[in-house]
């Protein structure tokens, strides 16, 4: 057993003690406070100021005079009118707003004892200018923008997503790079976690490449990154936060969006429909996707055994693919202007295949100096999500949110192989399976109250219970003579986290702005590994603090320096010592030994903005105790046993600079740059060098509803513990055609034209073997996209911010 002991158990005593304190304080108002019951009344009529019919559904808000402090709110029915009853007396402010119209404030509403029933009489709302029916406002938004805490990728601006998925979203956004296995990369680290509209969600914790090719990129807005947290964040880890946030509308009345890619390598349908009726919004997202990627294969290895040098090469192809689907229902009611309830509840299912056949060729006595090898191996992924929210809100500003979510994953994993000798015997055959199951509850309180218009506090607390099995199971149908069978792994898994946090913003003087915060985390593990007759069970506390001090120089440039500490915890991928043995020559394991990493990171940060330009830059450093790396530790009778281990220390430091452009209004430029130095030091190995990633897109507006983009990015050599990946580029281009007066359009892009296939491999060198592995992936593709919006041209009802659950504290594994 081991113990950690960082105990600070009053931290989350304070972080409730807080929360319950400014709750009181909010709702238990003094003796003379306007707030309390009294036997006044105060009704009125909002109309429209052109039209003179009555306004449905308008916010109203009754305010203490002099004041932004909310005393009562409601809505206007669907005459128009509203009424507030139990008014105490004193001298209040009434403001009715509705989007698409400017506010309108009544001043001076006196209540008296005397007189304690008031008719404001008639209200008229004037309509603003862009919301008229006959003016249409088109913006379009930068392809990268800076939002201070975070750098956001607009990515239904760029054409060159369409009918793709989000690993090839991902890899057009400054600072990540992503594989040709759809492994993500921050600034040079896989230790990022990925969220879905700030939601946690199973299939994207679990295997973060395959779920990326389950999401269209047709149906994401936009792309958020983070690289340095608040505390109010769960720890992410060395690297930061991707948001994916897909598109939704809210629109009264029905509306929605569908379409369908056909391609060389993708193949999908979608459809988007939202109904919104007076309180109450529902959101309906299908989609199904089929995809097929040929790729190919070669492993070269030397072994160096008492000065004799044996060599083992390995070469094959073969193929992958699979489809499935998702389904996505969303409710939002509002029971008043002051108390809002959502609900969601998110299915996926899949099935992914694939097959491949290698010859192998090693000093091996004959007849097995040649082996042919063919396997094939089957996932069935199933999760869901079900999350709901409760927000109540005192005042702007000022509002308590209890959020609760249940999430669960399961897979079941098929693996088939033979191998045949020199004389096309069969010698071995072979059949895996794996059972798993991850399951998660999660609880979670935030309450926000502002001191002042520029000091806002944060506290809140949250628990997150894991559970994790696996049930591996090793039939071996043809044994070979002295070869012994795996044995089976039977493995549970439990984790619960407790924490609670602090945040507090507030202005120095004008120009400056200082966020800073405490966060307390309680881990306590248990593990079962029946087959291996191993036990875990481990408790660690950490406290995570953060800051950021910002200063504006200019009204369009903005200096920033900021400060975190992260923890970041194995995920059962990464723990799971099931054996996946598809390969004779490489086995891959997890290590259930793993501790967690922790995260220095220290970045310091430039952005300016112009007219039609922006510019962001940051310089950082990132230090991580414990990180976790895969490693191949020894090569056992000519098989790699490759697993995860802390391997020590990273020291990271690098430029990042990303930025955007439009030179002439029918053409925009955007690109980033990220050059940095890693070192790496563990597991008795030492390596470092420098390393960089570019990314280019541009766009022009051809006229007559025609338009063209381009996008591209190269990711330089990385070193890795024990020597380095390769290498790796992509390009792709897109044509646009807008039909039917702009509800619907025609894509026609294409995927890497001038390379065949993308090298997604790497090399090793140790002191007893050198390894080089090649994975090719043949990604040149040709797909035509469709699309076509439908539905009420009503105006958008203002949607209201969504808190939502976030657990990101898990490593990924690669």
């Amino acid at each position: 057993m081991k113990k950690r002991s960082l105990f600070l158990p009053g931290l989350l005593c304070l972080c409730l003690s807080v929360l319950v304190a400014s709750l009181a304080q909010a709702q238990a108002p003094p003796s003379n406070s306007l707030s309390a019951k009294g036997e006044g009344k105060i009704s009125g009529l909002v109309k429209d100021s052109i039209s003179g019919k009555p306004v449905a559904y308008a916010t109203v808000a009754l305010m203490k005079k002099n004041t932004t402090q909310t005393v009562d709110g409601t809505r206007t029915d669907g005459q128009g009118q509203f009424n507030f009853s139990g008014v105490a007396a004193g001298e209040y402010t009434v403001m009715c707003s509705l989007l698409g119209y400017a506010a309108k404030t009544v001043q001076s509403v006196p209540v008296t004892a005397q007189n304690p029933t008031l008719h404001l009489g008639e209200i008229q709302l004037t309509p603003a200018v862009n919301q008229l029916q006959e003016v249409t406002v088109v913006g379009q938004k930068p392809l990268i923008e800076d939002k201070g805490d975070r750098l956001v990728y607009n990515a239904d601006q760029d054409l060159t997503n369409t009918g793709g998925n989000a690993a090839d979203v991902l890899q057009k956004v400054p600072s990540l790079s992503v594989d040709g296995d759809g492994n993500v990369q921050l600034r040079g680290s896989s230790n990022v976690r990925v969220l879905l509209n700030g939601k946690a969600s199973t299939i994207l914790a679990t295997n973060l490449a395959d779920a990326l090719k389950q999401i269209p990129s047709d149906q994401i807005k936009s792309v958020e990154v983070m690289t340095t947290p608040s505390a109010k964040y769960d720890a992410e880890g060395t690297a930061g936060i991707i948001n994916i946030i897909t598109k939704k509308n809210h629109r009264q009345g029905v509306s929605g969006s569908a379409g369908f890619t056909a391609g060389t390598q993708n193949n999908s349908l979608f459809s988007n429909t939202s109904l919104r009726r007076r309180q109450l919004g529902i959101n309906v997202n299908l989609n199904t996707f089929h995809y097929a990627v040929p790729r190919g294969y070669g492993m070269y290895r030397a072994e160096r055994t008492e000065g004799v040098e044996r060599l083992t090469t390995q070469t094959g192809d073969g193929k992958v693919y699979g489809g499935g689907g998702s389904a996505q229902l969303g409710l939002e009611y509002e029971l008043d202007s002051m108390n809002f309830l959502a609900a969601g509840f998110q299915l996926n299912l899949g099935r992914y295949q694939g097959n491949g056949q290698q010859e192998t060729l090693s000093p091996e006595p004959a007849p097995l100096h040649r082996i042919s090898h063919t396997s094939a191996f089957e996932f069935v992924p199933f999760s869901t999500d079900a999350n709901l929210e409760y927000t109540h809100i005192f005042s702007p500003r000022q509002e308590f949110t209890l959020l609760g979510q249940l999430s669960r994953f399961d897979l079941d994993n098929l693996v088939r192989q033979e191998q045949l000798n020199a004389r096309d015997q069969l010698f071995y055959q072979q059949h895996n399976t794996n059972a798993s199951l991850n399951h998660e509850t999660t609880l979670q309180a935030d309450y926000t109250h502002p001191f002042s218009p520029k000091t806002t506090l944060e506290v809140g607390a949250k628990t997150i219970i894991r559970r994790a099995e696996s049930n591996a199971q090793y039939d071996i149908r043809f044994p070979l003579e002295n070869r012994a069978a795996p044995e089976d792994n039977i493995f549970e898994y439990r984790q619960h986290v407790l924490a609670g946090y602090a945040t507090l913003a507030f202005a120095l003087g004008k120009k400056n702005h200082l966020k800073t915060g405490l966060r307390y985390e309680r881990t306590r593990l248990n593990g079962d590994f029946s087959s291996t007759g191993t036990f875990l069970e481990e408790t660690y506390q950490n406290m995570i603090p953060s800051v950021t001090l910002s200063r504006t120089v200019k009204e369009n440039q903005t200096v920033k320096l900021s400060y975190t500490q992260r923890i970041q915890r194995p995920h059962i991928f990464l723990l799971n010592p099931y054996r996946d043995s598809r390969d004779p020559k490489s086995i891959f394991f997890g290590n259930p030994e793993l501790e967690p990493e922790l995260t220095h990171l220290y970045e310091a940060g430039y952005s300016t903005f112009y007219k039609t330009s922006s510019v962001t830059t940051s310089v950082y450093l990132r230090q991580v105790d414990n990180t976790i790396q895969p490693v191949t530790p020894a090569i056992e009778e000519g098989v790699a046993q490759n697993t995860y281990g802390n391997a020590g220390r990273l020291l990271s430091y690098g430029l990042n600079v990303a930025g955007s452009t439009k030179p002439v209004p029918a053409w925009n430029l955007s690109g980033s740059a990220n050059v940095y130095f890693n070192q790496l030091q563990g597991e008795g190995y030492r390596n470092n060098g420098w390393q960089y990633n570019l990314t280019l897109s541009t766009g022009y507006d051809l006229g007559k509803g025609w338009s063209s983009q381009f996008s591209g990015g190269f990711n330089s050599a990385r070193v890795t513990l024990q020597g380095h990946a390769y290498a790796t580029g992509y390009h792709s281009l897109a044509v646009k055609k807008e039909l039917f007066q702009k509800k619907g359009s025609v894509t026609l892009g294409l995927n890497n034209p001038f390379t065949a296939y993308i090298n997604s491999g790497y090399a090793l060198e140790t002191a007893a073997f050198t390894q080089r592995n090649e994975n090719l992936n043949y990604n040149r593709a040709v797909r035509l996209s469709f699309d076509y919006k439908f539905g009420q041209a009503d105006a958008k009802k203002a949607p209201r911010k969504k808190k939502t659950i976030r657990n990101d504290d898990l490593k990924q594994g690669e």
